[in-house]
């Protein structure tokens, strides 16, 4: 593969690994568990981050060469 295709792959799994520790916070705020908020947004800001770098990485493969 590219080097484009590379670096890609490795900002979805970053930011995929972010969003499965997302997905286990919203189990356990679901189930009435305590969670710390100030934590939580921090795990929100770094999703969005990791989401914002995936989606930068992936704009070439989207864009029309005209």
């Amino acid at each position: 593969m590219t080097i484009q295709w590379d670096e890609l792959r490795t900002a979805y799994d970053a930011w995929r690994a972010e969003r499965d520790k997302f997905d286990r916070w919203m189990t356990a705020i679901a189930a009435g568990e305590p969670y710390d908020k100030a934590e939580l947004q921090r795990d929100i800001e770094e999703l969005d981050a990791r989401h914002q770098v995936f989606v930068e990485k992936a704009r070439p493969f989207v864009q029309s060469a005209a």
